[in-house]
């Protein structure tokens, strides 16, 4: 199993890289891929640029061989969608399973992601909560 974690990184922090790292031992992930976003669709355009955020995330995980870096979201142009990005993973790593490692507060927003129903086939979804912050049931009656 590939973890897939993605962000700004703008900057990079602890908080990302310990909850990466303690998904990645809770569920045994073979690897788990930082992928820094060009542009976000559900926040303003990050403020360093994307050459610079990608240097920040190399040198943050450079000790640490369980994490890579994938910049195929900054080689790419125009809004960054988590379906594209899934999609270019699944040309790349055929069927590997995919942990799409999420935030609680992305969590609450994901019904609002562009085709949210397509990204859970192509991936499970593993929440990351933070404390003091509950899990939203977001998938309540429609």
């Amino acid at each position: 199993m590939i973890g897939i974690l993605g962000g700004t990184f703008d900057p990079i922090h602890y908080g990302h890289l310990r909850t990466a790292l303690e998904v990645q031992q809770a569920l045994g992930l073979e690897q788990v891929r930082l992928i820094p976003l060009r542009d976000p669709p559900h926040r303003p355009a990050p403020g360093t640029s994307p050459a610079q955020r990608l240097a920040m995330v190399r040198a943050a995980v450079d000790d640490e061989p369980v994490f890579a870096v994938d910049d195929l979201e900054l080689r790419r142009s125009g809004k960054s969608y988590t379906l594209d990005t899934l999609h270019a993973l699944r040309a790349d790593l055929g069927q590997a399973p995919l942990c799409l490692l999420l935030g609680s507060d992305a969590f609450r927003g994901f019904p609002t992601w562009y085709r949210p129903d397509e990204i859970l086939k192509l991936c499970h979804l593993v929440i990351m909560q933070r404390p003091g912050d509950a899990i939203p049931d977001i998938y309540q009656e429609r």
